[in-house]
């Protein structure tokens, strides 16, 4: 009875992770599409000052949803995991790889606007970059090599799925989302600034709509096993 009553909060874990990658992945899609006022093709520091509205941090707040959702995604697949050994190391890369991410997610929140407030012609290569709002700032390698280290971890964690077909579909999810966050890390590594580009545009969709996907049928999967676990009980 105990050992089913952790498995359950091990489960909740998992379904709330799941959740907030679902927050994590709407708003900001939405925002890239009707946030006003955006910001101009990047010409220079100055330029983005100019244009500057602290509403553009908002998307970067709902980023710390989507990097915690993945956190405790992959701590409630480590802690269910029958064999812990890949579910363990899919938890060390999405850790290391998220860490970077928030660590990039607290420049761009905190720091940019600080320095955007008393701006001096002197900042003007530090905010070129950090700036996200730059295709060839530091920020995007941050970003991007991030979320490669989150999806070698999705990627070592679709071990822990079973053989029923959600859960085998949840395996491929797991295992595509790996492959097209590697992708998008090393395709940045040749082109840092292929990002902001039509291509960019089109693989922040896709992958979007992938992860987006993969957290709802995590959801699933994890009502599902919340469920035979009550059925095992009531027997």
């Amino acid at each position: 009875m105990k050992e089913d009553l952790n498995d359950r909060k091990k489960i909740n874990l998992g379904i709330v992770g799941a959740a907030l990658i679902v927050l994590g992945t709407i708003f900001p899609s939405l925002f890239a599409l009707f946030l006003q006022p955006k910001q101009p093709p990047w010409e220079s520091a100055a330029v983005f000052v100019q244009h500057y509205h602290v509403i553009q941090s908002l998307p970067f707040y709902f980023g710390f949803f989507l990097v915690g959702g993945s956190f405790m995604l992959l701590i409630a697949i480590f802690l269910l995991a029958d064999s812990k050994h890949s579910p363990l190391a899919g938890l060390v890369f999405g850790l290391t790889g998220g860490t970077i991410v928030c660590i990039n997610y607290i420049v761009q929140t905190t720091y940019i606007p600080a320095v955007v407030s008393g701006y001096t012609p002197d900042q003007e290569a530090m905010l070129q970059a950090i700036s996200m709002a730059n295709p060839t700032s530091l920020a995007w390698a941050f970003e991007m090599w991030g979320y490669g280290g989150i999806g070698i971890g999705t990627w070592l964690a679709a071990a822990f799925f079973g053989a029923t077909r959600l859960e085998r579909f949840a395996k491929i999810l797991f295992l595509l989302n790996g492959i097209l966050s590697l992708i998008g890390a090393f395709w940045t590594a040749l082109d840092l600034g292929w990002v902001l580009t039509t291509p960019g545009y089109i693989g922040f969709g896709v992958w979007n709509l992938l992860y987006l996907l993969l957290a709802i049928v995590s959801i699933r999967v994890f009502l599902q096993r919340k469920k035979a676990l009550r059925e095992v009980q009531n027997t």
